[in-house]
């Protein structure tokens, strides 16, 4: 078995860098979102204390309705979920 460190600084770093060009990405083409209203899929479901299998369920089914979600393709078709409480 290998086992590998990790520098967290190092990854932490890397993900602020790709977060940011996402959002320099998304802004330079008209596409601002509002953090606080929209979330991605883990998020509303740490939130809300739903499984992501639950929410992503429920998107399948119309439980979320489609103008309540965002797909972004700019970002590999990330799903976002608007910060309300549905069922």
């Amino acid at each position: 078995m290998i086992q590998e460190k990790i520098n967290f600084n190092r990854e932490l770093t890397e993900a602020q860098n790709e977060s940011a060009q996402s959002l320099k990405l998304l802004q330079e083409n008209g596409f601002v979102v509002d953090t606080t209203e929209w979330l991605t899929i883990k998020r509303y479901a740490e939130r809300y204390g739903l499984t992501t299998q639950v929410v992503t369920n429920w998107m399948a089914r119309g439980v979320i309705p489609s103008d309540c979600t965002l797909t972004l393709p700019e970002l590999n078709d990330l799903r976002l979920v608007k910060n309300q409480p549905y069922r």
